[in-house]
């Protein structure tokens, strides 16, 4: 849960970041995608490891597959938002309302860490 916490606050900070930036030399712009990546990529693993403890161990293939799926769904869904969101009048015009999709990123973080506390607090209750 703590790395979690961690990844996730980095990494909705540098999604905000890099959605807002200016004009910058190209170097600048991979650096600051390399670490918004680290954030992303590093909640992966804590993110869904507290998830596959949900299950009974004889019903977790079935509740593994329902997951992807769902994950491929919400991933779509996010897609289509984003594009909904994001406008370009013309080839030629810059995009529109890329900003918002840093502060989107960030509100949705901000459930997910609610969420992730709640499935914890599950987790450990049924432990115990």
């Amino acid at each position: 849960m703590k790395i979690f916490n961690i990844a996730i606050i980095w990494m909705t900070i540098m999604v905000v970041v890099y959605t807002n930036l200016g004009p910058l030399p190209l170097f600048w712009v991979v650096v600051l995608n390399i670490i918004m990546q680290m954030g992303i990529l590093s909640i992966s693993t804590p993110g869904s490891a507290p998830i596959r403890a949900v299950p009974e161990p004889g019903d977790r293939g079935a509740f593994m597959s329902m997951n992807a799926s769902l994950q491929q769904i919400a991933g779509g869904i996010a897609a289509w938002a984003a594009g909904i969101i994001v406008v370009q009048k013309s080839p030629e015009a810059p995009l529109e309302h890329y900003p918002t999709i840093g502060y989107v990123v960030g509100i949705v973080s901000i459930i997910s860490l609610t969420l992730m506390f709640r499935i914890n607090k599950y987790i450990r209750s049924n432990q115990a």
